[in-house]
């Protein structure tokens, strides 16, 4: 009896953990995907690419003739079109077509005719993924790659987002007069073109000053929630999250949602540590900000004073500026459901959300919620003799038999196929205890790919979830 009473003991401290068991060993249900984001670039192709286009320039220029006067120009054939080694002539009108450019993170083309110089930018993104038969070479492509050329000197790579935000129209506009006004001047008073005049090059290098200045700022609101975290501080929290803060993977994310959830969050637990670290921002217009963040989050509860979570998120953050304040104001996963890998979507979402019910499902030893989650046709390619019913037994057996130790678990990614399928790649290590052996049994590291399909609106578990000591538990 006393026996009894013991093991009766430990399964009810334990039965709080039942989720873990079942998620670090046999439900790796969560993930992100791993497709290209916003802000991710292209990696070096060894292929060459053709660009063609026209050079626009209404602008009045001082010409070069013999009876020097100030028109526009009809004649474009002194044009030289360079990239790299890559060259050629425009036509009368001002036609081009550039073959055997190299990628390049880089590029700028630059088009010359004696004191005139000409420039356009053209992305890793564009070289790849863009239409390359109609690119403009005109005086406000030209303001735009100094501002770049200008960022790069300053150790900034510019996006395209980030030099036409709003705010710098103005800059912009600056320097295009600068370039307007200096094609008036006589050849004799320029050394070299035009782009090299101090009124062009200053005018460049402000604007671009001002961006890195805005992103200072951003960093230093990003700085300031943190410190609001660890601190504790609601009322800072309240004050920069945007009150229209949403999440593209959750719909039921809010700024009341956050607030509610970190004033029962603080009583219960600290952070340990808190590192936020940012890899690229991106300035979007209509004063926004796309801000690539990676946080690790190691929590303990405050009682009984132990490691609860040491969790990394990488996510693509927009942030609003309103009133004299930039704020979160879309996608910050704060909730166990939300996404640890950047690029999450409303489908991810929707698995995030299965995952919720089945966590609540295993809390409750609910094996009809569980059943629920599970296909009728799923199957492992591994074990030929795995089924449906065959996991639900194993289950229930394990509800009545284990308690956890030890358990770790991470997502690796998610790789969506169609909009009915999705490959998740997920990692983790579990130590039970048998309590009727009193054995230790350590799963050692597990990975896994289990596919996940939509089966009459609903997720399912499909194909290949490891649930058995003699499953493999390592991926290629």
């Amino acid at each position: 009896m006393i026996e009894r009473k013991f093991y009766a003991k430990i399964r009810r401290k334990a039965h709080r953990y039942y989720s873990i068991i079942l998620l670090a060993m046999i439900l790796f249900l969560n993930g992100c995907s791993t497709h290209r984001g916003n802000l991710s670039f292209n990696t070096s192709s060894t292929e060459t690419f053709t660009i063609s286009g026209k050079i626009s320039l209404p602008e009045i220029i001082e010409t070069d003739s013999a009876r020097a006067s100030l028109t526009t120009l009809t004649d474009f054939s002194n044009f030289t079109i360079t990239s790299g080694e890559a060259s050629t002539q425009a036509d009368k009108y001002g036609y081009y077509s550039l073959s055997g450019i190299e990628f390049s993170d880089s590029l700028v083309l630059k088009a010359v005719s004696n004191k005139i110089a000409l420039l356009h930018r053209v992305t890793a993104d564009e070289l790849c993924y863009s239409d390359l038969s109609n690119i403009e070479i005109n005086t406000t492509t030209t303001a735009e790659a100094l501002v770049y050329q200008q960022g790069l000197l300053l150790k900034k790579d510019l996006t395209p987002a980030d030099i036409k935000a709003r705010e710098y129209a103005d800059g912009i506009a600056s320097i295009t007069t600068a370039i307007r006004l200096s094609m008036q001047l006589p050849k004799d008073s320029i050394s070299s073109t035009i782009l090299e005049l101090p009124a062009v090059t200053s005018s460049a290098k402000q604007v671009a000053l001002n961006c890195i200045s805005r992103e200072n700022v951003l960093k230093e609101a990003n700085s300031v929630l943190r410190h609001a975290f660890i601190r504790k501080d609601i009322d800072l929290i309240k004050t920069y999250i945007s009150p229209s803060f949403g999440n593209d993977w959750d719909s039921s994310s809010s700024w009341s949602d956050v607030v509610e959830y970190f004033t029962r969050f603080f009583p219960k637990y600290e952070f340990v540590s808190l590192t936020w670290d940012i890899s690229d921002i991106e300035l979007l217009e209509n004063s926004k900000a796309r801000i690539r963040t990676k946080v690790r989050a190691i929590i303990k509860e405050t009682a009984p004073d132990e490691i609860v979570s040491d969790k990394i998120w990488n996510f693509d953050a927009i942030w609003q500026k309103e009133g004299s304040i930039w704020k979160l104001y879309r996608n910050m996963p704060y909730r166990d459901t939300h996404p640890t890998q950047v690029d999450a979507d409303l489908r991810w979402g929707e698995i995030a959300a299965a995952h919720a019910e089945l966590q609540e499902a295993i809390n409750r030893e609910n094996i009809a919620s569980l059943s629920y989650r599970i296909s009728d046709s799923f199957r492992n390619a591994f074990d030929g003799n795995s089924t449906k019913n065959e996991l639900i037994l194993i289950a229930t057996q394990r509800f009545n038999s284990m308690d956890v130790k030890i358990s770790e678990y991470s997502v690796d990614s998610i790789k969506f196929n169609g909009n009915e399928q999705a490959e998740v790649t997920c990692s983790g290590r579990v130590k039970v205890i048998n309590i009727l052996l009193g054995k230790d049994i350590d799963s050692g590291l597990v990975r896994a790919k289990v596919i996940w399909q939509k089966e009459n609106g609903v997720w399912k578990i499909y194909r290949d979830l490891p649930y058995k000591f003699t499953h493999p538990v390592t991926i290629n």
